[in-house]
């Protein structure tokens, strides 16, 4: 029998929700709207993500773990997701199913908790319910509250004798590497929330290590995926991606862009786990593939 509890809650700001928890860590997510994430942590303790008080204006900026699509637009990525969503409790999780809006993509999350442990397996799918072919791919952004540091891998990709590089830095319009937010360690890039008004900043890495993570408060949050060296990913070639402002930092996800028939359905995995008693000092242990 299933370690995990999955109930129908009621909650002061979504209404109805589902909450999902093995004991050692806890999720939650709304039925009234979505399909989104807006809770997660370890049971009883603080939320790892940030949520916004106010819905802004120009697209549903919430919070939490959302999904949308690249490469990014702002007619077709930013459609909202605030109507009610299908759900389908399971055993060790749920299934949270959204009708196509105007951009003609119906998208549904199915999480799966570990019956033990810190560790939540989140699968993303993206369908094209229009008449023709489109051209993106599934984009999974997690908003973690603010005073973190996000760590981007950057190792080697190829032989130490190959000729070519194997690897790149993505620059937005309003980032430059001179950020005093931004640092480079042998491996790893880091980059950290800063509340004094620094402003926005993103960064992508098209290096195929296929994972994030986020150290805050002693905890090490880390989301792996998985990366296709043969395949296009957007935002040229960036398949991880942060951004961060004056209030949260997101650590983003990509799946390779295809082209998807009509009535088709493409997915995105991450499997997220979460550490605590980490020692900032010793971090990068902390977050190494085998540690967590």
């Amino acid at each position: 029998m299933s370690q995990v509890t999955v109930e129908r809650v009621t909650h002061d700001r979504w209404d109805d929700a589902v909450a999902v928890d093995n004991g050692t860590i806890e999720l939650l997510a709304p039925t009234t709207i979505g399909p989104r994430i807006t809770e997660f942590g370890f049971v009883d303790g603080p939320n790892e993500f940030h949520l916004f008080e106010e819905v802004r204006d120009e697209w549903p900026l919430l919070g939490g773990h959302r999904l949308w699509h690249a490469p990014e637009d702002r007619e077709r990525t930013y459609t909202p997701d605030l109507d009610p969503v299908a759900v389908d409790l399971l055993d060790d999780g749920v299934r949270l199913e959204k009708s196509p809006g105007e951009d003609n993509v119906a998208k549904a999350m199915t999480v799966r908790m570990a019956e033990t442990g810190a560790s939540v397996e989140v699968t993303h799918e993206l369908t094209n319910a229009g008449q023709w072919p489109v051209e993106f791919a599934p984009w999974a952004l997690t908003v973690m509250k603010g005073n973190g540091t996000a760590v981007i891998p950057f190792t080697p990709q190829a032989d130490p004798e190959s000729l070519l590089p194997d690897r790149s830095i993505q620059l937005w319009p309003y980032a430059t590497l001179a950020d005093d937010r931004l640092s480079f360690g042998e491996e790893y890039l880091y980059l950290e929330q800063d509340p004094d008004g620094a402003g926005e900043t993103k960064i992508g890495t098209a290096a195929g290590d296929g994972w994030l993570a986020y150290l805050n408060d002693g905890h090490a949050f880390r989301k792996d995926f998985a990366h296709d060296p043969d395949a296009t990913y957007p935002d040229l070639g960036s398949d991880t991606e942060v951004y961060t402002d004056d209030y949260v930092t997101e650590l983003e996800s990509l799946a390779p862009i295809q082209t998807v028939e009509p009535g088709e359905t493409v997915t995105h995995v991450e499997t997220w786990t979460l550490e605590d008693g980490v020692d900032e000092l010793d971090a990068t242990a902390a977050i190494e593939p085998d540690a967590i």
